[in-house]
């Protein structure tokens, strides 16, 4: 069994991303995640290729499982993590981020030249899964809001998104057995997929609240799944015409005056 410096055991039985987390281990997702070509529509596995690199968006893709030949690319058994975990909690980062965004959009609507419907209910009305805290802590030494203070609950004719923030699915591993068993890659992808498209709707909605999207609809563009290698299982949802781009190699640009003196 190999082990690390830190006296961290690289080998099997291996820990859950949370258990390595609290001993102070740094843990990211293997480079090779970095090809996944994830898109956000379909079914699991044909919503998924692999790109021969990072920067591969625009060249020819490899199929993540091959229907002719029924095997699944290389990539779909490596570790997900480094070092290996025997499970970890996904989230996404648009729903974590909705309420907030709502928030920003709505708040500046309370205007006496025009009436956008909002609604408020004061704080002692909420359930504790959703009382906001203050932004700075009180004398008092708590971090809630007065009871009497209102919260904005609904704004031209939208509910704000309660209870969105925080949603995890627990991948656990599941095509090794017994005590070697670590996440893969296609663990990770084959839990995942189904459980974004569940959410797609609202998703959607999230991503139209975003701050660069400014209340886009959604439904005009085609989207992707962008997986953060260093945010511990968090994937975002990126429209795929800027997806692309960033995965494709930089086009060269015009020739200036003093370039073209040195050719």
């Amino acid at each position: 069994m190999e082990t690390s410096q830190s006296g961290q055991s690289e080998g099997p039985p291996y820990l859950s991303f949370g258990e390595l987390k609290n001993k102070g281990v740094r843990i990211i997702f293997s480079p090779v995640t970095e090809r996944l070509y994830w898109e956000f529509d379909g079914v699991f596995p044909t919503a998924i290729s692999v790109m021969k690199s990072y920067k591969g968006a625009s060249d020819d893709l490899e199929p993540f499982f091959n229907p002719d030949t029924g095997t699944w690319h290389e990539i779909s058994q490596l570790p997900l993590a480094e070092p290996k975990v025997s499970s970890l909690k996904a989230s996404v980062y648009d729903l974590d981020q909705w309420e907030f965004d709502w928030v920003a959009y709505h708040e500046y609507h309370n205007t006496k030249s025009r009436d956008f419907g909002q609604e408020y209910v004061p704080y002692e009305s909420l359930d504790d899964d959703v009382r906001p805290q203050t932004k700075e802590q009180k004398e008092d030494g708590s971090w809630e809001e007065d009871s009497e203070t209102e919260f904005l609950i609904k704004c031209c004719g939208e509910d704000r998104p309660l209870r969105k923030r925080g949603l995890k699915l627990v991948v656990t591993a599941s095509q090794s057995t017994g005590i070697e068993s670590f996440v893969t890659v296609r663990d990770f992808v084959s839990a995942v997929h189904p459980w974004l498209m569940s959410l797609r709707g609202d998703i959607l909605e999230a991503r139209s609240y975003s701050r660069e999207d400014d209340h886009i609809p959604t439904e005009r563009y085609e989207w992707m799944v962008e997986v953060r290698r260093h945010c511990g299982g968090k994937v975002e949802i990126e429209e795929k015409r800027d997806w692309v781009r960033r995965h494709s190699p930089r086009m060269p640009g015009p020739l200036t005056a003093s370039d073209a003196k040195m050719l």
